[in-house]
C-alpha cells in the first residue's frame, strides 16, 4: 500500500501541544458534567458503543447533535462534553454521540450506526425539538455529514450542517498508514464519501483551522463547493490560527466563532420559517 497522502492526515506528532489540549479537554468536560444536567450513556442500539449523552436546554430547545473524531479509531464522547458547556446557555440542547469503532466495526457499520441514532435521542429528549443541527469534527464531521445527508428525522426538520474539520472524501485516505484498520478501497470509500452524496435542502456552515494542513483545509472547501453547485447556501469559517487539535478550542472561549456560527444558521432558520408562514 502506497502512502502517498500520509503527510496530509497522518500528522499527531508534529502537533506537541496536542496532549495539552486533551488534557484541557477532558478537565473542561468533567466541569461541564458537574455543572450542567445529563442524561449519561443513553442506549440507541445494541452495540456497547451505541450511546450517548444529552445535556438538555428545556423543552423547545433546539437540537445540536455533536459527533467526537479520532479516524473512526479511538476517542469517546467524554472528552467532549465542554461542547454542551458552549451550546447549552446559548439554548441549544446537546447530543455527544459514540459509536463502534475501527478495525472491530468496518467503516460501513458505523455510518449505519450513526444514521440511525436519532430515533432514540428524539424519544431521549420526549418534547420533539423545533429543529436540529448536525456537527462533529474531524472524522465525526464525516459522520456528522452522513447523518444529515442520509438521515430521516419525520416532522423534526434539519436547519443546518456545520463540521469541524472534517473529512468528507474518503478516498485520499486508502493511500495513508490510516488504512491499515479502515481497509477500505477507492470503490468503498467513494460508496462512503459525503462529498459522492447530493446534498439535502440545508445551510452548510463549515469550519475549518487555518493552520489545517492544505488536505484537510481542502477537504472543507470542496465540500463547500460541492454544496453550493446543488443550489444550497454554503459557506466556509476559517478559524484563525487554529490546527487540528486547536480547532475546537474555539469552543473554551467566550466569544466562540463556531457557537457564533451555530447560532447564526440557527436564527437563519427561524426567520425563513417565520416568512413561510406569512406566505
Amino acid at each position: 500500500m502506497g502512502l502517498a497522502n500520509e503527510a496530509g492526515y497522518v500528522f499527531r506528532d508534529r502537533y506537541p501541544e496536542r496532549e495539552h489540549v486533551y488534557r484541557r479537554f477532558d478537565e473542561e468536560s468533567a466541569a461541564a458534567r458537574a455543572s450542567l444536567s445529563c442524561h449519561r450513556n443513553v442506549p440507541y442500539g445494541a452495540h456497547p458503543g451505541q450511546e450517548f449523552d444529552l445535556f438538555p436546554a428545556g423543552d423547545g430547545a433546539p437540537l445540536v447533535v455533536f459527533v467526537h473524531g479520532g479516524y473512526w479509531q479511538s476517542l469517546d464522547k467524554d472528552r467532549y462534553s465542554f461542547v454542551a458547556a458552549a451550546l447549552v446557555p446559548r439554548g441549544f440542547s446537546v447530543v455527544l454521540l459514540n459509536y463502534p469503532l475501527a478495525p472491530a466495526a468496518g467503516l460501513e457499520a458505523i455510518v449505519e450506526s450513526v444514521c440511525g441514532c436519532l430515533p432514540a435521542v428524539l424519544e431521549a429528549l420526549g418534547m420533539p425539538p423545533p429543529f436540529w443541527i448536525a456537527t462533529g469534527h474531524s472524522a465525526g464531521g464525516h459522520l456528522a455529514a452522513m447523518l444529515a445527508m442520509t438521515s430521516g428525522t419525520g416532522n423534526v426538520a434539519l436547519a443546518a450542517c456545520a463540521p469541524i474539520s472534517g473529512i468528507f472524501d474518503l478516498e485520499p485516505l486508502v493511500e495513508t498508514s490510516l488504512n491499515t484498520a479502515l481497509e477500505l478501497d477507492h470503490q468503498r470509500a467513494a460508496k462512503l464519501s459525503p462529498i459522492r452524496c447530493p446534498p439535502v435542502s440545508c445551510p452548510l456552515t463549515a469550519f475549518v483551522g487555518a493552520a489545517e494542513t492544505s488536505a484537510f483545509a481542502g477537504q472543507s472547501r470542496q465540500f463547500m463547493e460541492h454544496w453550493r453547485a446543488a443550489g444550497q447556501h454554503a459557506e466556509l469559517v476559517s478559524l484563525r490560527d487554529k490546527n487540528h487539535y486547536t480547532v475546537l478550542c474555539d469552543l473554551l472561549e467566550e466569544r466562540s466563532e463556531i457557537a457564533e456560527g451555530i447560532m447564526r444558521v440557527a436564527q437563519a432558520f427561524r426567520r425563513e420559517e417565520k416568512r413561510i408562514e406569512w406566505l
